[in-house]
């Protein structure tokens, strides 16, 4: 299954998500820093290509400065892989709704996909709980070839895979939550602010 969501709700089929595109580039870049780290700690000698023995023989700080550096980089984009951010805003800040289930099952990239999208909204929506629905036969009964399933304030909003789009039309039109109270600021109140 590919992951193929973008700002309008669809990415081309066979494209990567950037987070998992950022875990992957990560990885390799952590991969090459600790080899380089460990070349440098080596000394530099042993079995490796030749002109990478002539490189660290010429300029060894600017070889362990390149390594130091892919290390970083990697660290980085690992970390932002799992800590997803969107670059939208809807006009009136604050979360939107009183719960959120989502629906999944185990060994689901669509419930996956899912769960890294509405992590991107997580300051416009409540804490996602999330239902396996193999654990419950009702459920499985209810839900079994439609997962994920989102379920926001009682009312079920999406099957299968999220429109970005559509959510994102949904936290717009819905009022956010007064901190305090925990009921709907209105619309004339919200905007009188």
């Amino acid at each position: 299954m590919s992951d193929d969501l973008n700002s309008h709700g669809s990415r081309p089929a066979g494209t990567r998500s950037p987070a998992r595109s950022d875990a992957w580039v990560g990885g390799v870049c952590l991969v090459l820093g600790i080899g380089g780290v460990a070349f440098a700690l080596a000394g530099g000698g042993g079995e490796v290509p030749w002109e990478v023995q002539r490189f660290w023989l010429h300029t060894p700080g600017l070889f362990v400065l390149a390594s130091v550096l892919m290390l970083l980089a990697g660290g980085w984009l690992t970390w932002r892989s799992g800590h997803p951010e969107t670059d939208w805003t809807p006009t009136a800040a604050g979360p939107r709704f009183q719960s959120l289930l989502l629906y999944t099952r185990q060994n689901c990239g669509l419930c996956d996909e899912a769960a890294e999208l509405l992590a991107e909204y997580r300051a416009y929506l409540p804490p996602v709980v999330e239902a396996d629905i193999d654990a419950d036969p009702e459920l499985r009964k209810r839900f079994d070839t439609c997962v994920p399933v989102v379920e926001i304030d009682g009312k079920i909003r999406f099957r299968g895979r999220i429109n970005e789009l559509l959510l994102r039309r949904l936290i717009e039109s819905t009022p956010p939550l007064d901190p305090a109270t925990g009921y709907r600021v209105s619309q004339q109140s919200s905007a009188s602010r």
